[in-house]
Protein backbone atom coordinates (compact mmCIF):
# COMPACT_ATOMS: atom_id res chain seq x y z
CA UNK A 1 0.00 0.00 0.00
CA UNK A 2 1.44 3.46 -1.23
CA UNK A 3 0.60 6.70 0.17
CA UNK A 4 2.30 10.53 0.17
CA UNK A 5 4.87 10.47 3.38
CA UNK A 6 5.02 7.72 5.56
CA UNK A 7 1.81 5.08 5.66
CA UNK A 8 2.49 4.10 9.03
CA UNK A 9 2.44 7.76 10.18
CA UNK A 10 -0.98 8.18 12.30
CA UNK A 11 -0.21 11.95 12.20
CA UNK A 12 0.23 12.24 8.13
CA UNK A 13 -2.63 12.74 5.58
CA UNK A 14 -5.28 13.11 8.38
CA UNK A 15 -4.73 9.42 9.79
CA UNK A 16 -6.40 7.55 7.11
CA UNK A 17 -3.32 5.81 5.26
CA UNK A 18 -2.25 4.66 9.11
CA UNK A 19 -5.25 3.19 9.73
CA UNK A 20 -6.15 1.53 6.00
CA UNK A 21 -2.80 -0.09 6.84
CA UNK A 22 -3.62 -1.30 9.80
CA UNK A 23 -6.68 -2.58 8.99
CA UNK A 24 -4.96 -4.28 5.87
CA UNK A 25 -2.45 -6.07 7.98
CA UNK A 26 -5.83 -7.86 10.46
CA UNK A 27 -7.19 -8.83 6.83
CA UNK A 28 -4.20 -10.65 4.55
CA UNK A 29 -0.97 -12.13 5.14
CA UNK A 30 1.37 -9.57 4.45
CA UNK A 31 1.30 -6.07 3.86
CA UNK A 32 4.36 -3.76 2.67
CA UNK A 33 3.94 -0.15 3.65
CA UNK A 34 5.21 2.30 0.70
CA UNK A 35 5.73 5.87 0.46
CA UNK A 36 5.43 7.25 -3.17
CA UNK A 37 7.34 10.33 -1.85
CA UNK A 38 10.58 10.31 -3.96
CA UNK A 39 14.29 10.34 -2.21
CA UNK A 40 15.57 13.37 -1.60
CA UNK A 41 17.55 13.89 -4.42
CA UNK A 42 15.43 12.46 -6.87
CA UNK A 43 12.74 15.01 -5.24
CA UNK A 44 14.41 18.29 -5.77
CA UNK A 45 15.50 17.23 -9.03
CA UNK A 46 11.44 16.53 -10.25
CA UNK A 47 10.22 19.81 -8.94
CA UNK A 48 12.86 22.43 -10.02
CA UNK A 49 11.99 20.44 -13.48
CA UNK A 50 8.23 20.98 -12.89
CA UNK A 51 8.75 24.43 -12.15
CA UNK A 52 10.96 25.28 -14.83
CA UNK A 53 8.15 24.04 -17.26
CA UNK A 54 5.70 26.01 -15.48
CA UNK A 55 7.78 29.42 -15.09
CA UNK A 56 5.82 32.40 -16.30
CA UNK A 57 7.38 35.76 -17.57
CA UNK A 58 6.00 37.56 -14.43
CA UNK A 59 7.75 35.03 -11.92
CA UNK A 60 11.18 36.41 -13.06
CA UNK A 61 9.86 40.02 -11.84
CA UNK A 62 8.39 38.70 -8.71
CA UNK A 63 10.54 35.91 -7.88
CA UNK A 64 9.92 36.09 -4.20
CA UNK A 65 5.79 36.02 -4.92
CA UNK A 66 6.57 32.93 -6.98
CA UNK A 67 8.11 30.53 -5.21
CA UNK A 68 5.23 29.01 -3.22
CA UNK A 69 3.53 28.92 -6.91
CA UNK A 70 6.16 27.44 -8.54
CA UNK A 71 6.14 24.91 -5.54
CA UNK A 72 2.78 23.89 -5.91
CA UNK A 73 3.32 24.20 -9.80
CA UNK A 74 6.26 21.88 -9.48
CA UNK A 75 4.39 19.19 -7.17
CA UNK A 76 1.48 19.41 -9.92
CA UNK A 77 3.85 18.53 -12.71
CA UNK A 78 4.68 15.37 -14.90
CA UNK A 79 8.30 15.13 -13.82
CA UNK A 80 6.65 14.70 -10.51
CA UNK A 81 4.12 12.01 -11.12
CA UNK A 82 6.74 10.44 -12.97
CA UNK A 83 9.16 10.42 -10.35
CA UNK A 84 6.95 9.19 -8.06
CA UNK A 85 5.73 5.86 -9.69
CA UNK A 86 9.17 5.35 -10.21
CA UNK A 87 9.87 5.41 -6.35
CA UNK A 88 7.01 3.03 -5.81
CA UNK A 89 7.94 0.82 -8.76
CA UNK A 90 11.69 0.79 -7.00
CA UNK A 91 10.41 -0.42 -3.48
CA UNK A 92 7.91 -2.71 -4.82
CA UNK A 93 10.30 -4.74 -6.76
CA UNK A 94 12.99 -4.96 -3.33
CA UNK A 95 9.18 -6.17 -1.71
CA UNK A 96 9.38 -9.52 -3.22
CA UNK A 97 6.47 -11.35 -4.69
CA UNK A 98 2.95 -9.62 -4.46
CA UNK A 99 -0.61 -9.81 -5.35
CA UNK A 100 -2.20 -6.15 -5.08
CA UNK A 101 -1.59 -2.56 -4.83
CA UNK A 102 -3.47 0.09 -3.27
CA UNK A 103 -2.54 3.54 -4.12
CA UNK A 104 -3.95 6.12 -1.61
CA UNK A 105 -5.12 8.53 -4.38
CA UNK A 106 -5.07 8.19 -7.69
CA UNK A 107 -1.80 10.05 -9.56
CA UNK A 108 0.18 7.81 -11.34
CA UNK A 109 -0.52 4.51 -13.60
CA UNK A 110 -0.92 0.65 -11.71
CA UNK A 111 2.46 -0.93 -11.41
CA UNK A 112 3.44 -3.13 -14.28
CA UNK A 113 1.79 -6.77 -13.71
CA UNK A 114 -0.02 -5.77 -10.64
CA UNK A 115 -3.59 -5.25 -9.78
CA UNK A 116 -4.34 -2.10 -8.23
CA UNK A 117 -7.39 -0.20 -6.70
CA UNK A 118 -7.33 3.80 -5.91
CA UNK A 119 -8.29 4.91 -2.76
CA UNK A 120 -9.52 8.47 -2.14
CA UNK A 121 -11.95 10.99 -0.92
CA UNK A 122 -11.85 13.58 -3.86
CA UNK A 123 -11.73 14.00 -7.52
CA UNK A 124 -9.02 16.51 -9.17
CA UNK A 125 -12.36 17.74 -11.01
CA UNK A 126 -14.38 17.87 -7.89
CA UNK A 127 -11.57 19.74 -5.85
CA UNK A 128 -11.17 22.60 -8.60
CA UNK A 129 -14.52 23.28 -8.27
CA UNK A 130 -15.89 22.60 -4.68
CA UNK A 131 -13.24 24.55 -2.84
CA UNK A 132 -9.88 26.90 -3.49
CA UNK A 133 -7.72 23.89 -2.25
CA UNK A 134 -3.67 25.06 -1.57
CA UNK A 135 -2.62 22.58 -3.77
CA UNK A 136 -4.70 24.00 -6.84
CA UNK A 137 -4.27 27.40 -5.99
CA UNK A 138 -1.88 29.35 -8.87
CA UNK A 139 -2.15 26.56 -11.50
CA UNK A 140 -3.19 27.16 -15.08
CA UNK A 141 -6.05 25.74 -16.46
CA UNK A 142 -3.37 23.56 -18.98
CA UNK A 143 -1.84 22.01 -15.28
CA UNK A 144 -5.04 21.04 -14.38
CA UNK A 145 -5.74 19.55 -17.49
CA UNK A 146 -2.53 17.76 -17.21
CA UNK A 147 -3.66 16.49 -13.37
CA UNK A 148 -6.76 15.28 -14.57
CA UNK A 149 -5.43 13.33 -17.69
CA UNK A 150 -3.02 11.57 -15.30
CA UNK A 151 -5.69 10.72 -13.00
CA UNK A 152 -8.10 9.57 -15.82
CA UNK A 153 -4.63 7.24 -16.30
CA UNK A 154 -4.36 5.82 -13.04
CA UNK A 155 -8.76 4.83 -13.35
CA UNK A 156 -7.99 2.72 -16.59
CA UNK A 157 -4.92 1.16 -15.66
CA UNK A 158 -6.69 0.56 -12.23
CA UNK A 159 -8.57 -2.87 -11.53
CA UNK A 160 -10.99 -1.00 -9.57
CA UNK A 161 -11.60 2.81 -8.29
CA UNK A 162 -12.67 2.82 -4.51
CA UNK A 163 -13.93 5.97 -2.74
CA UNK A 164 -14.85 6.95 0.26
CA UNK A 165 -18.62 8.35 -0.74
CA UNK A 166 -21.01 7.95 -3.13
CA UNK A 167 -19.95 11.59 -4.51
CA UNK A 168 -16.65 10.81 -5.16
CA UNK A 169 -17.91 7.50 -7.31
CA UNK A 170 -20.17 9.54 -9.19
CA UNK A 171 -17.02 11.65 -10.36
CA UNK A 172 -15.21 9.27 -11.29
CA UNK A 173 -18.16 7.94 -13.89
CA UNK A 174 -19.31 11.28 -14.86
CA UNK A 175 -15.69 13.02 -14.99
CA UNK A 176 -13.59 10.53 -16.25
CA UNK A 177 -15.69 8.28 -18.22
CA UNK A 178 -15.34 4.97 -16.27
CA UNK A 179 -17.63 2.08 -16.70
CA UNK A 180 -19.47 2.01 -13.15
CA UNK A 181 -19.29 -1.27 -12.40
CA UNK A 182 -15.41 -0.40 -11.82
CA UNK A 183 -16.19 1.91 -9.34
CA UNK A 184 -16.86 0.93 -5.36
CA UNK A 185 -17.81 3.08 -2.84
CA UNK A 186 -15.83 1.82 0.26
CA UNK A 187 -16.86 4.12 2.83
CA UNK A 188 -14.33 5.39 5.93
CA UNK A 189 -13.91 4.43 9.35
CA UNK A 190 -13.40 6.13 12.63
CA UNK A 191 -10.32 6.29 15.23
CA UNK A 192 -12.58 6.47 18.30
CA UNK A 193 -14.69 4.03 19.59
CA UNK A 194 -17.58 4.47 21.82
CA UNK A 195 -19.56 1.52 24.01
CA UNK A 196 -23.50 0.86 23.67
CA UNK A 197 -24.44 1.84 27.33
CA UNK A 198 -23.24 5.05 25.98
CA UNK A 199 -26.46 5.96 24.13
CA UNK A 200 -28.25 4.51 26.79
CA UNK A 201 -27.13 7.13 29.43
CA UNK A 202 -27.48 10.22 27.27
CA UNK A 203 -29.83 12.98 28.28
CA UNK A 204 -31.64 13.70 25.71
CA UNK A 205 -34.02 16.03 27.37
CA UNK A 206 -31.44 19.45 26.88
CA UNK A 207 -29.66 20.10 23.26
CA UNK A 208 -26.41 19.64 23.46
CA UNK A 209 -24.51 20.02 20.14
CA UNK A 210 -21.12 19.57 19.56
CA UNK A 211 -18.38 20.99 16.46
CA UNK A 212 -15.12 19.46 15.69
CA UNK A 213 -13.02 20.81 13.50
CA UNK A 214 -9.70 22.57 12.93
CA UNK A 215 -10.10 24.62 9.73
CA UNK A 216 -12.51 27.19 11.22
CA UNK A 217 -13.47 28.87 8.18
CA UNK A 218 -14.15 25.95 5.96
CA UNK A 219 -16.00 24.17 8.53
CA UNK A 220 -18.36 27.19 8.42
CA UNK A 221 -17.49 27.29 12.29
CA UNK A 222 -19.31 31.37 12.25
CA UNK A 223 -22.34 30.29 10.58
CA UNK A 224 -22.69 27.35 13.17
CA UNK A 225 -22.36 30.63 15.62
CA UNK A 226 -25.22 32.78 14.15
CA UNK A 227 -27.27 29.29 13.95
CA UNK A 228 -26.72 28.41 17.56
CA UNK A 229 -27.76 32.13 18.54
CA UNK A 230 -30.87 31.59 17.10
CA UNK A 231 -31.44 28.12 18.09
CA UNK A 232 -30.90 29.79 21.68
CA UNK A 233 -33.93 31.82 21.57
CA UNK A 234 -36.57 29.08 21.80
CA UNK A 235 -33.95 26.83 23.33
CA UNK A 236 -32.35 28.61 26.40
CA UNK A 237 -30.64 26.12 27.87
CA UNK A 238 -29.04 24.85 24.67
CA UNK A 239 -25.57 24.37 24.97
CA UNK A 240 -22.50 24.13 22.22
CA UNK A 241 -19.17 22.56 22.82
CA UNK A 242 -15.89 24.15 20.06
CA UNK A 243 -13.12 21.69 19.61
CA UNK A 244 -10.67 22.34 16.95
CA UNK A 245 -9.31 25.72 15.58
CA UNK A 246 -12.13 28.10 17.37
CA UNK A 247 -11.40 31.63 18.15
CA UNK A 248 -12.13 33.19 21.40
CA UNK A 249 -15.61 32.56 21.61
CA UNK A 250 -18.09 34.93 24.92
CA UNK A 251 -21.39 33.78 23.81
CA UNK A 252 -24.11 32.33 26.32
CA UNK A 253 -24.08 29.06 26.34
CA UNK A 254 -20.85 28.20 24.28
CA UNK A 255 -17.42 26.58 25.44
CA UNK A 256 -14.61 26.36 23.96
CA UNK A 257 -12.01 23.63 24.26
CA UNK A 258 -9.48 24.20 21.76
CA UNK A 259 -7.58 21.16 19.87
CA UNK A 260 -7.87 17.99 21.36
CA UNK A 261 -5.28 15.76 20.33
CA UNK A 262 -6.34 12.18 19.83
CA UNK A 263 -2.33 10.75 20.30
CA UNK A 264 -2.18 12.37 23.63
CA UNK A 265 -4.54 10.54 26.62
CA UNK A 266 -5.94 13.27 28.22
CA UNK A 267 -7.06 15.39 24.94
CA UNK A 268 -8.62 11.78 23.49
CA UNK A 269 -10.95 11.52 26.91
CA UNK A 270 -12.21 14.54 26.92
CA UNK A 271 -13.20 14.06 23.40
CA UNK A 272 -14.97 10.95 24.31
CA UNK A 273 -16.74 12.68 26.71
CA UNK A 274 -18.12 15.70 24.74
CA UNK A 275 -19.31 13.05 22.45
CA UNK A 276 -20.73 11.22 25.15
CA UNK A 277 -22.62 14.17 26.39
CA UNK A 278 -23.57 15.64 23.12
CA UNK A 279 -27.38 14.88 21.62
CA UNK A 280 -26.21 16.73 18.23
CA UNK A 281 -22.99 17.03 16.15
CA UNK A 282 -23.24 20.07 13.62
CA UNK A 283 -20.54 21.07 11.34
CA UNK A 284 -21.79 22.52 7.87
CA UNK A 285 -18.71 22.81 5.92
CA UNK A 286 -18.15 25.08 3.32
CA UNK A 287 -16.82 21.68 1.39
CA UNK A 288 -16.11 18.83 3.27
CA UNK A 289 -15.01 15.44 0.94
CA UNK A 290 -15.93 12.92 3.45
CA UNK A 291 -15.52 13.28 7.12
CA UNK A 292 -14.40 11.50 9.72
CA UNK A 293 -16.07 13.20 12.41
CA UNK A 294 -19.58 12.64 10.79
CA UNK A 295 -18.32 8.61 11.13
CA UNK A 296 -17.18 9.04 15.01
CA UNK A 297 -20.42 10.96 15.71
CA UNK A 298 -22.79 7.90 14.01
CA UNK A 299 -20.49 5.61 16.19
CA UNK A 300 -21.05 7.67 19.61
CA UNK A 301 -24.83 7.28 18.59
CA UNK A 302 -25.72 10.76 17.96
CA UNK A 303 -27.57 12.57 14.97
CA UNK A 304 -25.21 14.89 12.16
CA UNK A 305 -25.76 17.99 11.03
CA UNK A 306 -24.09 17.84 7.60
CA UNK A 307 -22.80 19.60 4.33
CA UNK A 308 -24.38 19.11 1.46
CA UNK A 309 -21.21 19.79 -0.51
CA UNK A 310 -18.99 17.02 -1.08
CA UNK A 311 -19.55 12.99 0.76
CA UNK A 312 -21.01 14.22 3.49
CA UNK A 313 -24.45 12.20 2.97
CA UNK A 314 -22.62 8.68 2.54
CA UNK A 315 -20.80 9.05 5.99
CA UNK A 316 -24.11 10.38 7.83
CA UNK A 317 -26.77 8.47 5.91
CA UNK A 318 -30.12 8.26 7.05
CA UNK A 319 -28.62 9.23 11.16
CA UNK A 320 -29.00 12.95 10.45
CA UNK A 321 -29.66 15.50 7.95
CA UNK A 322 -27.66 17.56 5.27
CA UNK A 323 -27.84 21.11 4.50
CA UNK A 324 -26.71 23.88 2.16
CA UNK A 325 -23.74 25.79 3.82
CA UNK A 326 -24.77 28.80 2.12
CA UNK A 327 -28.01 29.14 3.34
CA UNK A 328 -28.35 29.74 7.05
CA UNK A 329 -32.20 29.32 7.26
CA UNK A 330 -31.77 25.78 6.68
CA UNK A 331 -29.44 24.95 9.07
CA UNK A 332 -31.08 27.14 11.91
CA UNK A 333 -34.21 24.63 10.85
CA UNK A 334 -31.98 21.93 11.23
CA UNK A 335 -30.90 22.48 14.98
CA UNK A 336 -34.25 23.25 15.60
CA UNK A 337 -35.38 19.89 14.24
CA UNK A 338 -33.04 18.16 16.31
CA UNK A 339 -33.80 19.88 19.62
CA UNK A 340 -36.69 17.49 19.70
CA UNK A 341 -35.56 14.85 21.98
CA UNK A 342 -37.45 11.97 20.26
CA UNK A 343 -36.30 12.61 16.97
CA UNK A 344 -32.33 13.09 17.95
CA UNK A 345 -32.63 10.17 19.97
CA UNK A 346 -34.68 7.85 17.16
CA UNK A 347 -31.42 9.63 14.33
CA UNK A 348 -28.35 8.65 16.58
CA UNK A 349 -29.75 5.32 16.81
CA UNK A 350 -30.26 4.91 13.36
CA UNK A 351 -26.41 6.26 12.70
CA UNK A 352 -24.85 3.83 15.11
CA UNK A 353 -26.38 1.10 13.32
CA UNK A 354 -25.10 2.86 9.98
CA UNK A 355 -21.64 3.42 11.57
CA UNK A 356 -21.10 -0.45 12.17
CA UNK A 357 -20.53 -0.20 8.72
CA UNK A 358 -18.12 2.01 8.63
CA UNK A 359 -15.33 0.66 9.98
CA UNK A 360 -11.48 0.47 9.05
CA UNK A 361 -11.48 -3.20 8.98
CA UNK A 362 -14.32 -3.30 6.70
CA UNK A 363 -12.93 -0.50 4.66
CA UNK A 364 -9.86 -3.30 4.09
CA UNK A 365 -12.15 -5.93 2.99
CA UNK A 366 -13.80 -3.96 0.80
CA UNK A 367 -10.16 -3.35 -0.65
CA UNK A 368 -9.37 -6.28 -1.26
CA UNK A 369 -12.41 -7.60 -2.70
CA UNK A 370 -11.95 -4.47 -5.00
CA UNK A 371 -8.71 -6.23 -5.84
CA UNK A 372 -10.41 -9.57 -7.17
CA UNK A 373 -7.33 -11.82 -6.63
CA UNK A 374 -7.80 -15.36 -7.84
CA UNK A 375 -7.86 -17.51 -4.87
CA UNK A 376 -9.86 -14.64 -2.48
CA UNK A 377 -12.91 -16.32 -1.21
CA UNK A 378 -14.67 -12.78 -1.58
CA UNK A 379 -18.02 -14.30 0.23
CA UNK A 380 -16.15 -13.44 3.96
CA UNK A 381 -15.35 -10.16 2.78
CA UNK A 382 -17.92 -7.13 3.61
CA UNK A 383 -20.07 -6.03 0.76
CA UNK A 384 -19.50 -2.30 -1.06
CA UNK A 385 -21.77 0.27 0.10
Amino acid sequence: MAAMGNPEDPAANSGWPASVLGALREVVARVVAVSDTPGAGMERAALATGALIGLRPSDLCAPHNARARLWTVGKASLPYAAARARAVGSKLRAAGALDGFVQNGADYRAPAGLAMVTYQDSTVVQAVEAYPWAHLRGLSSHQIAGLVRRQRAAYESATACCTFSHWVADSITSDYGIDASKVHVVGLGTNNSFPERASSERQWSTPRFLFVGFDWVRKNGDLVLAAFAKVRESFPDATLDLVGGHPRVELDGVTGHGPLAMDDAAGRACLTELYRQATVFVMPSVHEPAGTVYVEAAAAGIPSIGTRNGGAATCIGDGGLVVDPGRPSQLCEAMLELCDPAVACRLGAIGREHAKQLTWRKVAERLVRALDLPGVDRAELAAFL
